[in-house]
């Protein structure tokens, strides 16, 4: 079954003009500024572009997954992929857990808000010692104190981590290196011990605040307890999926926006006394790379298409995260080096979505981490 119908076409004309509306014309201050405009929020809650999938008890609106995907690919379309991100972390990282584990408090207090844009969370796994590998790497502790969890540790690399009004902390909760030591739990970033040490300067995503948080001695009250203690690993697996099949849907929807610029500047650029696109070298390597982009598209919405079915293909999730991003890393440097000179100016928004498209390999699980996840589905 097709992934998108009429509506999912019709929902993407409205997102596109809201793009077009509210976003585009804003990004380059925002980008100068490096600045997520907090207030933007607001406005996507407004145009009910928050919490599509989610329960309409909570503000959602009970769509089906491929309404998230014409999302993210059409916010792709205001070329600021901090902007993306946020608003993706927003969506994706932390509302599924709530939706799925929470208890009807949780989802008041915290789901409802976020999907009205009121509230701003965060996940927060990746730590200064390590990333990936969850089980080993967190050091981040949970002491019992009765009805409370003390909390001590840091976290970095956090999406929105310096503008949460909560963070949903994986800690570990028994001191055994194991899938059954970790606990998820909800932090509201107003609680004592609870800090910002540093937003972090980087290379790309500007416009999207990345964290270094730090939790000394932080008094949580148990009842923030996501789900069941020590199952928080078990849970987090979950979001990691699905933040890695939206990541690489926003990362081929990028590829095709550069790709479709890209050859409008070879229409119109001559040389030897006719449009670079005249040239067969050039039209040879446009025509490679269309084709990649195509096959990566149809191979992720056949995996879309079946996670919106409630059929979860984690090993086809990880060969997407560990190829499609690498693919599209390249596809941007080819364009670039197609500008020829205007490739290598500021004022030339691929040079923005160069910078960007460096976290992609990185960001929900480093290339080489998903190619050995991919190996030990295949049992090698």
């Amino acid at each position: 079954m097709s992934l998108f119908g009429e509506p999912h076409h019709e929902f993407r004309d409205r997102v596109r003009a809201f793009v077009d509306l509210h976003i585009a014309p804003n990004v380059d201050d925002w980008e100068t500024r490096k600045e997520f405009p907090r207030a933007l929020f607001l406005e996507l809650a407004t145009a009910q572009l928050l919490g599509l999938s989610h329960d309409r008890r909570y503000g959602g609106q009970g769509l089906d997954f491929g309404y998230e995907i014409v999302l993210a690919e059409e916010l792709v379309r205001s070329k600021s992929m901090g902007l993306v991100l946020s608003i993706v972390a927003q969506n994706h990282f932390f509302l599924p857990l709530l939706a799925a584990f929470g208890t009807d408090s949780q989802k008041r207090d915290f789901m409802a808000p976020a999907i009205r844009g009121e509230k701003l969370g965060a996940i927060a796994s990746t730590e200064p010692a390590g990333g990936t590998d969850v089980v080993n790497s967190v050091q981040c502790v949970a002491e019992d104190a009765g009805d409370y969890w003390v909390l001590n540790g840091q976290k970095k690399f956090i999406t929105n981590g310096p503008i949460a009004d909560f963070v949903l902390v994986l800690a570990r909760t028994k001191p055994e290196k194991t899938t059954t030591s970790l606990s998820l739990i909800i932090v509201p970033t107003e609680l004592p011990g609870f800090h910002v040490l540093e937003r972090l300067r980087t290379l790309g995503l500007h416009t999207s605040p990345t964290g270094w948080l730090s939790f000394d001695s932080c008094r949580v009250p148990k009842s923030l307890t996501l789900g069941k203690p020590n199952l928080g690993y078990f849970y987090a697996a979950q979001v990691f999926l699905t933040e890695r099949l939206i990541g690489s849907a926003c990362a081929l929807a990028l590829a095709s926006l550069v790709l479709e610029e890209t050859i409008q500047y070879l229409r119109d650029r001559f040389a030897f006394g006719q449009p670079l696109s005249r040239l067969q070298t050039i039209r040879h390597r446009v025509s490679d790379m269309a084709t990649d982009v195509e096959m990566a598209k149809r191979f992720v919405y056949s995996v879309c298409a079946n996670y919106r079915d409630g059929i979860v293909e984690a090993k086809q999730i990880c060969m997407i995260k560990a190829h499609v991003p690498e693919l599209v890393q390249q596809i941007i440097h080819n364009c670039l080096q197609l500008h020829g000179g205007y490739g290598f100016l500021e004022e030339n928004w691929l040079t923005r979505a160069y910078r960007d498209a460096r976290f992609l390999t990185v960001g929900g699980g480093a290339t080489e981490a998903m190619k050995d996840l991919v190996a030990s589905y295949l049992r090698l």
